[in-house]
């Protein structure tokens, strides 16, 4: 039950977060995923096309924060229905209530199916509101060769390999995942991320 209660916590409560700065770090105050989500829905009905960043930037946002919180509190709201929890359509209480109603349930063969869809929506909401700094790896793909991959509209571009991080984890290497677009390729950990790496700089050489 730990990591049920970890998973729903994780969407629920606030946390405090590093924030580096220039002399050092310092500690805030991250408001829970869900309010994130629900101040991102918030923006788009406030403002229309939305608060800061490029209009098209912002709309992409602004579109997908509304999907995505439609898809989470009609999916909490079934997840109450199920175990005849209330549903008052606050995702943050119902969640809360409906793990309350989980903690006497002998149904707890079905919990990993809950706790990996938590998961799922907590690096959706994270990716959506704080996206990864991107790197394009200007090199060819070790694995298939390919120096260019097409995109979504059909085009060919250059360099299918790019590196995502996270500045503030505080290590290039935590959080870090590399893909090619190409081949689909992805390099999801520190050893896997050396051994690109390693594998580029090896071709470099013989080229």
């Amino acid at each position: 039950m730990t990591e049920l209660l970890d998973a729903v916590d994780d969407l629920t409560l606030p946390r405090n977060v590093k924030v580096h700065t220039d002399g050092g770090h310092t500690w805030a105050t991250e408001d829970a995923l869900l309010t994130q989500l629900e101040q991102a829905v918030s923006s788009t009905l406030n403002s229309g096309s939305g608060a800061g960043g490029s209009p098209w930037s912002r709309n992409v946002l602004d579109s997908a924060a509304l999907h995505q919180a439609a898809i989470i509190t009609s999916t909490i709201g079934d997840w109450c229905r199920i175990e005849n929890v209330p549903v008052r359509r606050d995702p943050i209480a119902d969640l809360r209530s409906w793990h309350a109603a989980r903690l006497g349930s002998d149904h707890t063969e079905t919990n990993p199916f809950y706790i990996n869809q938590m998961r799922a929506w907590a690096g959706q909401i994270r990716n959506m509101v704080n996206p990864p700094k991107i790197i394009e790896i200007t090199a060819p793909c070790p694995t298939c060769g390919q120096g260019v991959y097409t995109n979504d509209l059909g085009e060919k571009v250059r360099n299918p390999l790019q590196l995502s991080y996270r500045p503030e984890s505080g290590s290039i290497w935590a959080d870090a995942k590399a893909q090619c677009r190409a081949c689909s390729t992805i390099w999801d950990s520190e050893w896997r991320l050396r051994e690109l790496r390693h594998d580029i700089d090896a071709k470099d050489q013989i080229a």
